[in-house]
């Protein structure tokens, strides 16, 4: 069973935040502008506040994504431990 020092858990979590940080937001993304689309609101004629949106929505996600990797890397790291 691996030991986990504080100093591993917190590089750990850091890493994992970082690669949600990089994932969440270009899939919010997509998903918004997708969403977008297939209601008819935004392409051609809008106004590009589709646009706009969408591209709010993906900055919000970078905080979340963050928050939402590295808490899911401890709650591994620690469930890891106890088991």
């Amino acid at each position: 069973m691996p030991r986990y020092t504080p100093l591993k858990l917190t590089l750990r979590a850091l890493l994992w935040g970082l690669l949600g940080l990089l994932a969440l937001p270009p899939l919010t993304l997509f998903l918004v502008l997708g969403l977008g689309h297939l209601q008819g609101a935004c392409g051609a004629g809008s106004s590009g506040g589709c646009e706009m949106g969408a591209a709010m929505a993906a900055l919000i996600a970078t905080i979340s994504g963050f928050g939402l990797g590295a808490a899911i890397s401890l709650i591994r790291d620690l469930r890891r431990r106890k088991v």
